[in-house]
């Protein structure tokens, strides 16, 4: 009888303690879990102009390559102090429908970036590619300013980096983007206003996870990006390939 009793009272502690554990551990688990990520950001201290590009003479959209420059252009002549960038255009400079004075450096933009013009099934289109667009710096030095102008490939994660501190520097980076579903009939140049990285902490390291970025999509308007989510997305993912960083000096 004795034995028996023991054996009552012990299973019937396990009983009453389980529940104990387990909502203790839940707790425990959520708190922690909780604590687990955070996020690193940057952005720039003002906004890029909204413009959009302007259209030649042919009726060929200029290329939005440059005018995501020329954009870059209107940033550093307003803000960071290289006024001889687009002669006769006052910043703030609101576009026009027609409007010929910033077209005329959106064209001079892509001509020496060697863009190129076609229709396709009616549709008239402008195109630089990512190989040339790193001669716009020309343009600057006409101005009379030394420039540099990298491009960068790599990683998510390894451009996020870059421009991070580009951002921090205040100078707004183009980034190359397209939506995957098309592939490359959808590629475009946005300009990088805030940059953010998320990271999960993973045995007391921090591990990179999702990269997003708030652009100028170059046709007057804003949005967030979503260039890189681990596991599942929960956003529309967007095609990232090369950034472009300049530095006037």
């Amino acid at each position: 009888m004795k034995t028996k009793f023991l054996k009552i009272a012990w299973t019937r502690s396990i009983v009453i303690m389980i529940p104990i554990v387990l909502v203790i551990g839940t707790i425990a688990v959520e708190q922690v879990w909780a604590d687990q990520y955070r996020t690193q950001s940057a952005s720039l201290p003002h906004q890029t102009p909204l413009w959009w590009q302007t259209y030649k003479a042919s009726g060929h959209p200029v290329g939005c390559g440059a005018s995501a420059w020329a954009i870059v252009f209107g940033y550093w002549k307003q803000y960071r102090g290289k006024t001889n960038l687009l002669e006769g255009i006052s910043m703030p400079h609101s576009q026009t429908r027609d409007d010929r004075d910033l077209a005329k450096h959106m064209e001079e933009i892509a001509s020496l970036m060697g863009s190129t013009y076609g229709t396709y099934q009616g549709k008239k289109w402008g195109r630089s590619t990512p190989g040339n667009m790193e001669k716009a710096k020309k343009y600057v030095t006409r101005r009379g300013y030394r420039c540099s102008i990298q491009r960068v490939r790599g990683t998510e994660y390894n451009k996020f980096r870059k421009v991070r501190d580009a951002l921090r520097q205040n100078r707004p980076v183009i980034l190359l983007i397209n939506n995957p579903v098309k592939a490359f009939s959808s590629l475009h140049y946005v300009i990088i206003e805030k940059a953010e990285l998320k990271q999960k902490r993973v045995l007391r390291k921090w591990r990179d996870r999702d990269v997003r970025y708030y652009v100028n999509m170059a046709n007057n308007s804003h949005k967030w990006i979503w260039v890189r989510e681990l596991g599942i997305n929960q956003h529309k993912r967007t095609g990232s390939f090369s950034m472009f960083i300049l530095d006037i000096h």
